[in-house]
C-alpha cells in the first residue's frame, strides 16, 4: 500500500497517471493537491461537463473528453496517452465516491503507478452547507441500476432503514428511472430528509423536507434529478443553523497536510485574527496562517464551547475567526457542539474526509455504496453491512477491536487498517480479512477499510469492481 511519498514517486517511464478529485464544482473546493495534479499533467481526460468546472486550469493542456457513459473510453484514452506523457484523469467529487478509481486501477498495468488524488465529496459538501453532522454513522447508496441490480440495491436499503442508517442517495432519479426513489422512500420510512441540488455550482438550492411530503407530492419529486443528492436524516444525526458567509467559520482541513486543504479553507484561514483548534490541527497549518493560534484542554463539551467563546469575541470586534476540525466537520467531529452553542451565525468550510484519504491511500476499496461508522463498540454492525454489499469504513479503532469484526466476515475479504495517514508517523496496510486477524496488530486510533465483495487486491492496492464489466468488454 504506497504512502503519500510512494505515489509522488514516478513510474518506470516517468508519467504518471493521477486520477483526480476536483470536488463538487465550485473552484473553492478544490483542495491544492488536485490543482498541482493537473498543472502538472501534459493531458487532462473527462467527461465533458466536469472539464467545463475546471476549464481556468486547462490553458496549455491536451485535453479529450467524452459523453456520459463512456468512463472505460476515458480510461483506456488516459492510459494510452502515458506513452506520451503524464495524465489527470479527472472525477467529480472524489474518485472513491461513485467516481473513476475502481475502473481506473482495474485497467492500470501497474495500479501502484497511479495516484489517487482524493477530495470533498458531494453528500459532506451538502451536509456543510445544510448544517448536517453524522454522529454516528453515515451510508451512502446510489439508486442507479445500470451497474448494480436493483434487488441488490433494495436489500442494502432495507438493511440501513432497520438500521434507522442516516442515507445519502445518489442518482435519486433521471428522466428514463424515475421509480426508485419513491420505492427507497419506502422503504425507508418517516424521516426528515435534505435535497441538495448543485452543490458548489451555480444554482446551488438547499431544501429540508420530509419523506412523507415526497411520497405524497409528485410535484416535489419532480423536482428532483440527477444533480440533485437527497439525504435522509437518522440516528445521530445533528442539523443545526449554517450561514454562507459569517465570522465565526468552522474549518474542515482534511486529514493532515496543507495540500488538501480547500482553496475556501485556505483563505478563511489566510483573512483570519485568530484559529482555534487541537494542538496537531494547528501544527498543520503552520505557513498558511499568520493568525494566533489557540489550543484549550479538557473534556470535548468544555474545549469547544471555549473555542466558540474566543470566536465570538472576535467576531463581536469586528474580526474574524476559524475553529478548526479534522477531515471534513460533518464526519463524526465535535463541531456539531459549536453551532448547538452558537449564538451568531456560523460558516462551514468542507473538509477532505479521512476516509477519503485512507481509500485514496488502499487503492479504489469503495467506488460503490458503502457505510461510515464512528467506531467499533458495535463489530456485529459492521460485519452484517460488509455482507450485505456495503463497503465500511470504522474509525477510531483500538486493536482489540478489530478481530471480532473481521472474524465475521470472508476471509479472503481484502481490508485496509491505516493510522494517522498523511501526518508524521503514518502507518497503512492492504490484506486480506484472514491475513490482518493473524498481524495481530496492537495500537489504537486505527481507520479499518472493509472492501465491497466485488473487490480484490494486485499490486499492493485493493480495487473495487462497480459493474462496469457486465456492460462493456476491456
Amino acid at each position: 500500500m504506497p504512502s503519500e511519498s510512494e505515489q509522488d514517486g514516478n513510474p518506470a517511464n516517468g508519467n504518471r497517471l493521477s486520477i483526480v478529485g476536483i470536488g463538487p464544482g465550485s473552484p473553492e473546493l478544490r483542495t491544492s493537491a488536485a490543482i498541482e495534479a493537473i498543472i502538472s499533467s501534459e493531458f487532462v481526460v473527462g467527461y465533458r461537463p466536469y472539464l467545463e468546472l475546471i476549464k481556468d486550469l486547462l490553458p496549455g493542456k491536451r485535453v479529450f473528453s467524452s459523453g456520459m457513459g463512456r468512463e472505460v473510453d476515458r480510461v483506456r484514452m488516459a492510459l494510452d496517452l502515458l506513452e506520451e506523457g503524464s495524465v489527470a484523469l479527472v472525477s467529480s467529487g472524489d474518485p472513491n465516491v461513485y467516481g473513476m478509481a475502481g475502473l481506473g486501477l482495474e485497467m492500470a498495468e501497474r495500479p501502484s503507478d497511479v495516484k489517487i488524488v482524493p477530495a470533498v465529496t458531494a453528500f459532506t459538501a451538502a451536509s456543510c452547507r445544510a448544517g448536517l453532522f453524522f454522529r454516528e454513522s453515515v451510508c451512502a447508496i446510489s439508486l442507479s441500476d445500470l451497474l448494480t441490480p436493483w434487488p441488490k440495491i433494495e436489500a442494502r436499503l432495507r438493511l440501513a432503514a432497520e438500521m434507522r442508517l442516516p442515507i445519502a442517495l445518489y442518482n435519486p432519479k433521471s428522466r428514463k428511472r424515475d421509480w426508485q426513489l419513491l420505492k427507497a422512500l419506502e422503504i425507508c420510512g418517516s424521516r426528515e430528509a435534505l435535497l441538495a441540488r448543485n452543490i458548489g455550482r451555480p444554482g446551488e438550492e438547499i431544501v429540508f423536507t420530509s419523506s412523507d411530503r415526497l411520497v405524497e407530492e409528485e410535484e416535489l419529486r419532480e423536482s428532483i434529478n440527477m444533480t440533485t443528492l437527497v439525504i435522509l436524516l437518522g440516528q445521530g444525526t445533528f442539523r443545526g443553523p449554517a450561514s454562507g458567509k459569517a465570522a465565526i467559520n468552522l474549518v474542515g482541513i482534511g486529514p493532515g497536510r496543507a495540500s488538501n486543504l480547500t482553496q475556501e479553507a485556505s483563505s478563511i484561514l489566510a483573512g483570519s485574527e485568530k484559529v482555534l483548534g487541537a494542538e496537531r490541527y494547528l501544527r498543520s497549518i503552520n505557513g498558511v496562517t499568520a493568525a494566533r493560534k489557540v489550543t484549550h484542554n479538557g473534556p470535548w463539551p468544555e474545549r469547544m464551547a471555549a473555542r466558540y467563546d474566543e470566536a465570538s469575541a472576535v467576531a463581536d470586534r469586528g474580526g474574524r475567526a476559524a475553529i478548526l476540525t479534522g477531515g471534513d466537520p460533518s464526519i463524526f467531529s465535535s463541531g456539531w457542539r459549536i453551532l448547538d452553542r452558537a449564538a451568531k451565525p456560523i460558516h462551514i468550510s468542507p473538509g477532505v474526509s479521512a476516509f477519503s484519504c485512507v481509500a485514496a491511500r488502499a487503492g479504489a476499496p469503495l467506488v460503490g455504496d458503502f457505510t461510515l461508522l464512528s467506531s467499533g463498540r458495535e463489530p456485529e454492525k459492521a460485519s452484517l453491512l460488509a455482507r450485505s454489499g456495503f463497503a465500511v469504513v470504522v474509525y477510531n479503532l483500538k486493536a482489540e477491536e478489530i478481530a471480532p469484526i473481521l472474524e465475521a466476515v470472508r476471509p479472503g475479504l481484502p481490508v485496509a487498517l491505516a493510522r494517522d495517514v498523511d501526518r508524521a508517523g503514518e502507518s497503512a496496510i492492504v490484506l486480506t480479512a484472514a491475513d490482518l486477524l493473524d498481524a495481530r496488530p496492537s495500537g489504537f486510533r486505527f481507520t479499518l477499510i472493509l472492501a465491497s465483495h466485488s473487490s480484490y487486491i494486485r499490486d499492493g492496492r485493493i480495487i473495487a469492481r462497480r459493474g462496469y464489466e457486465n456492460k462493456y468488454s476491456y
